[in-house]
């Protein structure tokens, strides 16, 4: 339990602080400026999942079956980072049709900025792996904190003073603050990076990692394309002015990425050591049932309070309060797919998960090709609402006939109610807010019925179910 506070705490900090960057952002730039904002972000996270190679996973993987860990650290860090080198070598001759898609602007500075954010995203995502696993969890919080802090002061400092509200300035300060965790990292990490490097290579062993990892890069790729591929298709069929609005929607539902994120953080490391230890089943179905209460909870709540929204933003952004509670569903979505699915990883039939993904992939971009012209940022949330709900079904599906069978009924039917009550008020059938307040304080009720054996359940989080 204390683990999970020590994550927990920071990760609540981290989610404060980004909370408090959107209003900032939409005040001091415009939707077109956080709409290419977005862009690098996607660009970014897009060579980061690709050249990982899925070793990151590996190496959580592995972490608690090998003796020689500053080794495995080393073999699982270096492929991607020297085929990243490369292929940025290479791709820099393509500078004007990447830097025309991504942010509209045919800029040699922008395409620059966005390899030095690859790299930076590259090694933020071993560095919080190694991190995560030596189960540090006041350094995991304090590397999530301060780059946000200061990204959270530029955009403040921006809203005061007029030279600093420019597009280059933005994207600038955002590639600093990625470094800025690289470098908080670092200190944390300076023992083991230092051993590491030191370390032999263990190349008899990559090729085992890699049957693991490659799996889940082909997967990783089609899960970034579920999660991203709408800020794609909002900037082709619409523009960067939509693809802001809906950044600032996705950005506030925030308090679910925080949920989701806490709980990733925990649980794999957490579920693999109990497979090991032979840990029951009941004891997967219980969290199983807690996180689908929390987070349909969740979702109802804030579909309740949306109406508030409007109140701490410009006018433009009128529309958030009606596609925020869609935009939470992906995250949730997936925090509850961990664990329904989890039968896949634990069993290693990692092959199968790009399947399912391609598989919501398709559907997402089908639904955001027919939604996007009709309702703008409100399609777009709906396509990747129902792509999520679809990929969850699917993987819950596969992990049970995998590993093991878990009680479905109710998730489906709860999964279902929610995506429809999401798709009314993303689609904005009526705008009166009280008949959403109406809809989704009965559908919270519902849900304390349906789950009103869980209840007793959620008393073993003071006891700690990790």
């Amino acid at each position: 339990m204390r683990t999970l506070l020590g994550y927990a705490s920071g990760s609540a900090l981290s989610a404060i602080l980004s909370f408090a960057t959107l209003p900032a952002l939409a005040w001091s730039f415009s939707q077109e400026d956080i709409g290419k904002l977005v862009m690098l972000q996607v660009a970014c996270s897009l060579m980061a999942v690709v050249f990982s190679l899925g070793l990151d996973q590996s190496y959580v993987r592995e972490f608690n079956e090998v003796e020689d860990k500053y080794g495995l650290a080393k073999i699982c860090l270096l492929p991607g980072l020297v085929l990243l080198a490369c292929v940025c070598c290479l791709i820099a001759y393509f500078h004007q049709s990447a830097g025309m898609f991504f942010f509209g602007i045919d800029s040699r500075g922008y395409f620059y900025l966005a390899l030095a954010g690859c790299f930076a995203l590259y090694l933020e995502r071993f560095f919080s792996v190694f991190i995560r696993m030596q189960e540090w969890a006041v350094a995991y919080s304090v590397t999530k904190v301060f780059p946000k802090l200061f990204f959270l002061s530029f955009v403040l400092c921006a809203y005061f003073y007029l030279q600093f509200q420019s597009l280059q300035t933005l994207l600038f300060m955002q590639v600093l603050s990625w470094f800025l965790a690289i470098a908080v990292m670092s200190v944390f990490l300076a023992q083991v990076l230092k051993r590491a490097m030191t370390a032999q290579l263990p190349f008899k062993g990559l090729r085992p990692l890699l049957s693991f990892g490659l799996p889940l890069v082909l997967n990783g790729i089609a899960f970034w394309g579920l999660t991203y591929v709408d800020r794609l298709m909002l900037a082709h069929y619409a523009s960067f002015a939509d693809v802001g609005l809906y950044a600032i929607a996705a950005g506030f539902a925030g308090v679910a990425m925080l949920f989701q994120q806490i709980f990733s953080t925990v649980w794999h490391p957490t579920i693999y050591r109990w497979v090991a230890e032979g840990v029951q089943l009941e004891r997967v179905c219980t969290v199983s049932a807690v996180l689908q209460l929390i987070s349909f909870l969740l979702i109802a709540l804030v579909g309740s309070f949306a109406w508030l929204l409007p109140y701490f933003l410009p006018q433009d952004y009128f529309a958030v309060e009606f596609i925020i509670a869609a935009c939470m569903i992906q995250p949730l979505f997936l925090m509850i797919s961990e664990v329904s699915g989890i039968g896949i990883s634990v069993s290693r039939a990692t092959k199968y998960l790009p399947a399912v993904t391609v598989a919501a992939l398709i559907v997402n971009i089908g639904l955001n090709v027919w939604l996007i012209p009709l309702f703008g940022a409100g399609g777009a949330a709906v396509a990747t609402a129902v792509s999520t709900g679809i990929y969850l079904l699917f993987k819950t599906e596969l992990s049970w006939r995998l590993w093991c069978t878990q009680p479905t009924a109710r998730l489906y039917l709860s999964m279902m109610l929610t995506l429809t009550g999401c798709i009314v008020q993303a689609l904005a059938i009526t705008e009166n807010t009280v008949y959403y307040m109406v809809m989704w304080s009965s559908f919270a009720v519902f849900l304390l019925y349906l789950y009103r054996d869980v209840l007793p359940k959620l008393k073993q989080l003071k006891h700690g179910i990790f």
